[in-house]
């Protein structure tokens, strides 16, 4: 009984600091690209749909137009009047079509979509369009700026704060402008336990920190992101496996792979 009661005096005078940790994603933007047996599949059920269903108006006129041109060239080349026939063709799709795939050039050239495509800077929101991306930073903590090792962005929660408002205040701190982005219910997913080092546990009193993690969205329509120079001193968007291969720590990583599910 005695020992047991001096376990639990042990126990209580345990102090950990509260952490929110957040696992702020961009999702993808585009579809990925198919495999090899899913294009072998759409093939497939592409065939059957055309042999199987009833043709749209756009089709039946595409249809009907070649009709027309078919019966154009023969009147043609028997030398007769094709006025009458001209107007009664009208605009055909193939025209339609030269025009649409026109714009689409003109679309190309001004935003430049190949280059985006081929964006490699991890600071940037326009690589890996298919791909679920997550912020990984090195965070300045303390008055002399300590900067981190690869991680998730986290915030101390303060007295008289839920942590929620603790993961919200983490990414208005974060971020060097304004950023819309949305966090996923009030509860946390997951929680990473780790103790200091005896200095730091000595000079603070604390014996380690307790890391609650929870999960945020950009909005759509984000296309940059700042980080504030006070408090990371550096950042980037990272895949699921970039996560694994940079971010140290095999129990921490583990503590937070349920966020990067595609």
């Amino acid at each position: 009984m005695h020992l047991s009661s001096r376990f639990l005096g042990a126990q209580a005078a345990q102090k950990w600091d509260i952490i929110a940790s957040v696992v702020l994603s961009r999702p993808p933007v585009i579809a990925p690209k198919m495999l090899e047996i899913e294009k072998r599949y759409q093939k497939l059920q592409l065939e059957e749909e055309s042999e199987n269903s009833l043709m749209n108006n756009y089709e039946l006129k595409t249809k009907q137009d070649q009709k027309m041109l078919a019966r154009r060239e023969q009147l043609l080349k028997e030398g007769k009047e094709l006025s009458e026939l001209d107007e009664e063709i009208g605009v055909t799709n193939a025209v339609r079509e030269d025009e649409w795939n026109k714009k689409a050039e003109e679309l190309q050239k001004r935003y430049n979509f190949s280059k985006i495509a081929e964006e490699t800077d991890p600071k940037s929101l326009s690589r890996l369009l298919d791909r679920k991306l997550v912020l990984i930073v090195k965070q300045n903590f303390g008055e002399k700026k300590y900067s981190s090792p690869w991680i998730l962005p986290q915030m101390k929660n303060k007295e008289g704060e839920t942590l929620r408002q603790t993961a919200e205040r983490c990414i208005g701190e974060i971020a060097g402008g304004d950023l819309s982005a949305s966090i996923s219910g009030n509860a946390p997913f997951s929680v990473f336990s780790h103790k200091y080092p005896k200095p730091i546990t000595q000079k603070t009193g604390q014996i380690g920190a307790k890391i609650f993690f929870y999960t945020a969205n950009l909005a759509q329509n984000t296309t940059d992101f700042e980080a504030n120079k006070d408090d990371v001193a550096d950042f980037r968007w990272v895949t699921r496996e970039e996560f694994w291969s940079t971010v140290p720590g095999k129990e921490y990583r583990n503590a937070s792979k349920f966020a990067f599910l595609e």
